[in-house]
């Protein structure tokens, strides 16, 4: 730390002696006559010309010292030599190279074109001015950024020193590209829908929460691409239509998984999931082909070709000849045991939730391509039944065991949908956060009649198993915690702010029990060190969602707390919760109560 802040002090000081000599180091325009890429491409024509170019860009590296120095200019479009002579008319240019220049600059160059002794297509300066003092140096050129956190936090730098990085990003944006024109041929009209919710929809994923001050309205960020306003589109007489955007889903980190991403989702009329197969399959091959120039992938430790045929795995089926377990007739404490039979940690404890632990298990075995038919109906709350009257119309493409898709036949009965968002609000109210809401306007807009429909999302996940990378990986600015002081040693869950109004007392746990139907609340029984009128003890119910972090309830018991005990009373499940237990979380992550140091007695005030 102290080398880098020393060499921002030199920095500082040829940064004030510009400053003194009237030059601006942070000018807004530039005499560019050329981008780097157009002479690296016509460098024989323009030199045969003779022709005096002026280029930008970045100093990447330097070399020599004296009467001769080169350089390595790069402006994003390509990389050249810069060679400064003293003896050929370089001799301003030298010196004031040699005493404001350092490497990270962007400065202008003026010259001509030359190929050194070796053969090196070149310029040679004649003039160099600045653009841009950089303060801080950049990362080794031979090592780059190999700190992780660091590598996210300071992406530019990260793409900037990683020709490959910067190429992913490339392919990237071609990946979308191709998806644009694969749906502008087939006659999608591009759509934009709300990103703001008043109710969320389209998945199961535990959303953003925020609120609109001029309406006094509490809202969602959207956790798909609008698939309930692009259902209303097929009302509207829009025969197909796609849209291509950001969601976020306030859910856990994993390779295959972030908060905040983009997606691709599409809906076509008068078609059903086996339609939505055929286009879907058409789509990846032509991604494949045009973006990365094959069908032929290796990635997480699978091995694909999308040119093989597609083959159809039936969910149940699969589930059977993989773990022995037949679904239909399996009660729910038997699908725990082959889990824990099959060391496979599970959470929520509702039958879909285990069953979906059971097929993602099954799931990673399979390289694919193949599409996933057939899941229960009870995972499929927005998707047409089959005949069978249990299984939905459902399909997901398999690749490199996961699933990179999701799509069916969408659900155009008002009655069943009612029926099934009814489903879902039970399982909500059961503690399950990723259930999805109830949206009364969407059923109003299916009494009035949407046409049989297929629907269909993917997204840069897809991108991600493609190039064999996790997802965070492929994101330009993945979300990263901000620095903390070194003095910040815990970032509580509750700004404080609220601490100015809310009291604080010490409590004592004296009892802690699940909720039933909920995995993720405790109901405990707290003294606070409060009595009534004649003298007795009076202890007060809280329920808390802590129940992940503090899987054994018996390292709770007895346990001094700090309660916020002036809250209003609120009905949570089948309870009256009377209080607020704080919880904190160190600089590693890891959960735990507020506690006071040593013994102090129930109904202590803190603040």
């Amino acid at each position: 730390m102290a080398a880098i802040e020393e060499l921002r002090n030199e920095r500082l000081k040829k940064l004030e002696t510009l400053k003194n000599l009237g030059i601006n180091a942070y000018p807004s325009v530039s005499r560019r006559t050329h981008e780097i890429g157009e002479v690296v491409r016509g460098f024989k024509k323009l030199k045969e010309e003779g022709v005096q170019v002026i280029l930008n860009g970045r100093v990447m590296s330097s070399r020599g010292q004296g009467a001769l120095i080169f350089l390595d200019l790069y402006d994003g479009t390509a990389k050249v030599q810069a060679v400064i002579k003293k003896d050929e008319g370089g001799e301003e240019a030298l010196s004031f190279y040699s005493s404001y220049v350092d490497i990270g600059d962007f400065i202008e160059v003026t010259g001509t074109l030359f190929e050194t002794k070796s053969g090196q297509e070149s310029i040679l300066v004649t003039k160099v001015a600045m653009l841009s003092k950089s303060l801080l140096p950049l990362p080794d050129k031979y090592h780059g950024l190999q700190d992780e956190e660091l590598r996210m936090r300071e992406r530019y730098l990260d793409i900037l020193t990683n020709p490959e990085l910067r190429e992913l990003f490339e392919k990237k944006a071609k990946f979308w590209n191709v998806v644009r024109e694969f749906f502008n041929e087939k006659k999608f009209l591009e759509v934009e829908t709300p990103t703001i919710e008043v109710t969320t929809g389209g998945a199961e994923a535990r959303p953003f929460s925020t609120h609109h001050h001029d309406y006094d309205l509490d809202v969602y960020m959207r956790i798909s691409v609008g698939e309930l306003w692009q259902k209303r589109l097929m009302a509207a007489g829009f025969p197909k239509t796609f849209e291509i955007g950001r969601i976020y889903r306030n859910e856990g980190s994993s390779p295959d998984h972030v908060q905040e991403f983009t997606n691709c989702e599409f809906y076509m009329a008068y078609a059903d999931y086996e339609d939505g197969m055929k286009i879907v399959e058409e789509l990846y091959k032509k991604i494949a082909v045009d973006v990365f120039g094959t069908t032929k992938f290796t990635t997480r430790g699978h091995e694909f070709d999308l040119s093989n045929e597609w083959k159809r795995i039936d969910y149940k089926e699969e589930v059977l000849k993989q773990t022995g377990l037949d679904l239909d007739k399996a009660e729910d404490e038997e699908i725990k045991n082959k889990l824990n039979e099959l060391k496979v940690k599970y959470e929520g404890t509702n039958r879909e939730r285990l069953m979906d632990t059971l097929w993602k298990y099954c799931r990673k075995n399979i390289a694919g391509p193949a599409f996933l038919i057939n899941p229960p109906i009870i995972a499929s709350p927005l998707a047409k039944k089959n005949p069978d009257g249990l299984t939905a119309q459902k399909f997901q493409p398999i690749l490199a065991g996961a699933e990179v898709g999701n799509g069916y036949s969408e659900l155009n009965d008002p009655v069943d949908q009612k029926e099934r968002f009814n489903k879902q609000q039970e399982l909500l109210a059961g503690g399950d956060e990723e259930a999805m809401m109830a949206d009364d306007s969407f059923i109003e807009m299916l009494e009035h009649g949407m046409p049989p429909t297929c629907g269909f999302g993917f997204g840069e996940r897809l991108f991600a198993f493609m190039v064999d990378k996790p997802i965070r990986e492929v994101q330009m600015f993945p979300l990263v915690k901000p620095k903390e002081k070194s003095s910040d040693k815990i970032s509580r869950k509750i700004s404080l702010d609220y601490f100015k109004e809310v009291e604080i007392k010490i409590g004592k746990i004296l009892e802690c029990d699940p909720v039933e139907g909920s995995d993720k609340l405790y109901k405990f029984l707290v003294d606070v060190g409060e009595k009534d009128g004649d003298g007795n003890d009076v202890h007060r119910t809280v329920l808390s969602g802590i129940r992940n972090s503090f899987p054994d309830k018996g390292d709770l018991i007895g346990k001094s707390v700090e309660v916020v005990t002036n809250l209003a009373a609120k009905d949570l499940m089948q309870y009256k919760s009377n209080g607020m237990l704080l919880l904190a979380v160190d600089e590693t992550g890891n959960a735990f109560l507020m506690s006071p140091e040593g013994d102090v007695k129930p109904g202590t005030l803190v603040r």
